[in-house]
């Protein structure tokens, strides 16, 4: 719960923005962010000496997952820049480990794998819940000068991931466990709160996973939902202009996501969609920065080296991508690793031949996939970051469990 909090909501606004979007430059705050370096390091220590041999054997079962870790440190450490760049490849490399120990010790504490599911479960729903907590209290501050028209947050992008787990979590709890007519409903109220908290967030690809993940819980459909289904299509379509479909956004509150999906329709007169247009730009570069350094790349999070040439100061940004700019930062070496962790976890994934699992994995699974594609997410600190590797090593722990 601490990596978890510390790590996932210490990055923004608490230790970077105020509430008015002016950057925040207390001392103490800036201590405080500085600190994170140690937990993940103090996280590691602690389990050597709660367990040497287990420790140490949940290492080696996980090699593919060691050597990864290592790789982007080795990375780092050719780089040649050890004040900026190593600090990070140290940081990700216990981060990475802690969170496999997160994983495997919860499911050595774990007496079945319902219970494994549900503990790691909790963590990610407590963890998130202070965050939905944070997007209420943003919406009492936010002024509505005709209409919703501000966004959560002066740091406004980095609330809706969270808030997008939140609701899907809700989901996976009122489709998958048996609460109570009341549960069901508190577990509604969440979702609705965290639909509409992401809408106004403007971040389309949370708002599209957290959409995404309500046909996905009733695949395959049966009768009822198939009718539900139609029901709903129909509705749909009496909002929605045959072609266009602006009468159904014009029925949408206002709100800057509700102008950002105009444009992406070309409704907006004399300005086309230009989000995904800049984003290949950003990609060209950072593979250029790969094309030079192919095997071991620029080192990570090496921002400001692999756009230092570009001209224009609006390129110099993240690559918007975390598989191009591990690409560009790590090398061969670290991205094909990369690769092979994750379809190690997912062949383990598999290996449990449950339907509600699988069904559950994937609807935890793909967000991971549709935002690292279009956000670079995967250092630490950054807000996506302990949710994707959590869920990419979740599998890891099914080799402890006692059943």
């Amino acid at each position: 719960m601490i990596l978890f909090l510390f790590l996932n909501i210490g990055n923004y606004s608490f230790f970077k923005y105020s509430l008015q979007g002016t950057e925040n430059s207390s001392s103490f705050l800036n201590l405080i962010s500085g600190l994170r370096f140690f937990l993940p390091v103090w996280i590691v220590l602690y389990s050597f000496g709660l367990s040497l041999k287990l420790t140490s054997k949940i290492l080696t079962d996980n090699f593919d997952i060691v050597a990864l870790a290592a790789s982007w440190l080795l990375s780092c450490l050719l780089s040649m820049d050890t004040s900026s760049y190593l600090i990070y490849g140290i940081w990700t490399l216990f981060s990475l480990l802690s969170i496999l120990l997160l994983v495997s010790y919860t499911a050595v504490i774990s007496t079945t794998f319902s219970e494994f599911s549900l503990n790691i479960s909790q963590v990610l729903w407590k963890g998130n819940f202070i965050i939905l907590v944070l997007d209420l209290i943003s919406l009492l501050l936010s002024k509505t000068k005709g209409g919703m028209l501000n966004i959560f947050f002066a740091s406004n992008t980095f609330w809706a991931y969270p808030t997008m787990i939140m609701g899907i979590l809700a989901l996976i709890k009122m489709r998958f466990t048996s609460p109570s007519f009341s549960k069901k409903l508190y577990y509604a109220a969440i979702f609705i709160i965290s639909l509409t908290s992401v809408y106004f967030s403007a971040r389309r690809s949370p708002l599209f996973c957290l959409v995404l993940t309500l046909p996905l819980l009733y695949l395959p459909l049966k009768l009822r939902q198939i009718f539900l289904l139609i029901l709903f299509s129909l509705t749909t379509y009496s909002f929605t202009d045959s072609t266009t479909g602006k009468d159904f956004l014009n029925s949408l509150p206002d709100s800057y996501m509700k102008y950002r999906i105009e444009r992406m329709f070309g409704l907006v007169h004399g300005r086309e969609e230009t989000s995904y247009s800049e984003r290949q730009k950003i990609w060209n570069i950072y593979l250029d920065a790969f094309y030079q350094k192919p095997v071991t790349g620029e080192g990570l999070a090496a921002v400001n080296r692999i756009t230092v040439t570009t001209k224009n100061k609006t390129d110099r940004l993240s690559a918007h991508n975390t598989f191009i700019g591990l690409l560009a930062e790590t090398g061969l070496s670290g991205s094909l690793l990369l690769f092979v962790v994750i379809l190690r976890s997912v062949l383990m994934a598999g290996r449990i031949r449950n339907a509600t699992w699988t069904k559950i994995y994937l609807i935890l699974f793909i967000p991971t996939l549709l935002i690292n594609w279009v956000e670079y997410n995967l250092i630490p600190g950054q807000i996506f970051f302990l949710y994707t590797i959590i869920v990419w090593l979740l599998p890891r722990g099914l080799q402890y469990l006692k059943i």
